[in-house]
């Protein structure tokens, strides 16, 4: 005797091992309106080698029962487009995560190219300080190097002001050096806030901006779309910070 056989798509792979749940359509002739309904019917399948993947078009066969709910199993795999899907999804993270890691690399050698030159010279100052009195206070070196350190102390002390050189210098410098970006920080601050102000100026009378757009080398502004004529502003105004 034939065994029941049935093709249906794989839309889950449940939480017991070796079982997926197969979707069956079916024609049912329905007596009552005279017409082939389209039927659907889930199979809970046994999956012996774990091999189907949501997505795949998969023919499964009767068999003995192999649980309460469990009657069928993967006969043959017709279209394995799960599989497929799977191994781009993979690929398309594996894309999405070297993405990210290129981007990253780029942003932190873009942030150590500027450290490197803005903070390179404090650094080095720092870490000379460090060693300075680290070997003032072990009394190690010649009266040559000696001399040669004081030189270099006092050309520190001629860069920064310090007038007293003390092992609580480097702490000293630090602070400088914070208060410094803070006054480039408040610096910036200003002239955004200074920008952002002939900004809205401008955008509140339309002559101004094309007056404006003219003479930058715009041609016929006046025909811009009323965005477009937005962003070159803004663009130029971005230019003069």
């Amino acid at each position: 005797m034939a065994r029941q056989n049935f093709i249906g798509l794989v839309v889950s792979q449940g939480k017991m091992q070796k079982t997926v749940k197969v979707r069956v359509e079916r024609k049912v002739f329905d007596k009552r309106i005279n017409k082939e309904l389209m039927k659907r019917k889930d199979f809970l399948v046994h999956d012996e080698g774990e091999i189907t993947r949501e997505g795949d078009l998969v023919r499964i066969e009767a068999t003995r029962p192999l649980s309460k709910w469990k009657s069928f199993a993967i006969a043959e795999i017709i279209r394995n487009k799960g599989q497929q899907f799977a191994l781009f999804e993979s690929q398309a993270k594996d894309d999405v995560l070297k993405e990210e890691m290129q981007k990253t690399k780029e942003f932190l050698e873009r942030r150590e190219a500027r450290l490197g030159h803005t903070d390179s010279q404090l650094l080095k100052d720092v870490k000379f300080l460090q060693s300075y009195f680290g070997k003032v206070n072990s009394q190690g070196g010649n009266e040559a190097q000696a001399n040669e350190l004081k030189q270099e102390l006092e050309k520190i002390k001629e860069r920064y002001g310090v007038q007293e050189f003390t092992p609580n210098t480097v702490k000293q410098l630090i602070k400088l050096d914070i208060q410094g970006v803070e006054e480039d920080l408040i610096e910036q601050k200003s002239k955004i806030d200074a920008m952002q102000g002939k900004l809205n100026d401008l955008l509140q009378e339309p002559s101004r901006c094309i007056e404006y757009l003219k003479q930058r080398g715009v041609e016929s502004p006046e025909l811009l779309q009323k965005n477009i004529m937005k962003n070159l502003v803004r663009k130029h105004v971005l230019k003069e910070l």
